[in-house]
């Protein structure tokens, strides 16, 4: 066997022992760029134009979520970090197929019928791993489902504090909701959305 054969023999033994395919990788990523895309629409509906995407969101969720995960440890309990970061990245993976469907749209059946729709989406795309991870974040229950749970909403209430001091809208649905407060019993989150209220009273003096 001549070198050219022995290098296309070593790359290909190599490729065989990888966990994930070069095709695989591609794919998911392209599938959450759709994410990029999408808007959250529940700010289109309060008139504030130019908003985040879903995929900016799912960002901002995770930043929050680091800084959740260092509180929860500074406390004595052990959590999983990396688990938490992707589950928040996972978080919002069917929206890649359905949009962002706001909060004045839905309903206790459309809550059942989304909820059943959107696993057999994701099964579709996500590893079964991945997808285990994202029925965790939806039942909320686990230390890291329940830091993914309120960093979504802390970043939510963070960019509408941002929206307002932009004078792009007045949120008050946002503020008025008490659900848009779950801080899923941590500390540092139920701290975070009194200090949200205080600056979003003050922006109204």
């Amino acid at each position: 066997m001549g070198g050219l054969e022995l290098i296309l023999e070593s790359n290909r033994a190599r490729v065989s022992s990888l966990s994930v395919s070069a095709t695989r990788l591609i794919e998911i990523t392209q599938f959450f760029d759709r994410l990029a895309t999408l808007p959250r629409t529940g700010w289109l509906l309060r008139g504030v134009v130019d908003v985040e995407s879903i995929a900016e969101h799912c960002f901002g969720v995770c930043v929050v979520a680091t800084m959740l995960i260092d509180d929860v440890r500074a406390q004595g309990q052990t959590v999983d970090g990396e688990k938490v970061l992707r589950m928040a990245i996972l978080h919002d993976a069917a929206e890649a197929f359905t949009g962002d469907i706001p909060m004045p749209a839905k309903t206790p059946e459309l809550d059942a019928a989304l909820a059943k729709s959107e696993e057999l989406l994701v099964a579709k795309v996500l590893s079964p791993s991945d997808l285990a991870l994202w029925k965790e974040a939806e039942i909320g229950t686990t230390l890291e489902a329940r830091i993914v749970k309120a960093a979504d909403k802390v970043q939510m209430l963070i960019k509408a504090l941002t929206y307002e001091k932009q004078r792009r809208g007045r949120l008050d649905e946002f503020w008025e909701s008490k659900s848009n407060r779950r801080h899923m019993d941590l500390d540092l989150a139920r701290a975070t959305f009194a200090e949200l209220e205080r600056l979003a009273a003050l922006e109204r003096e």
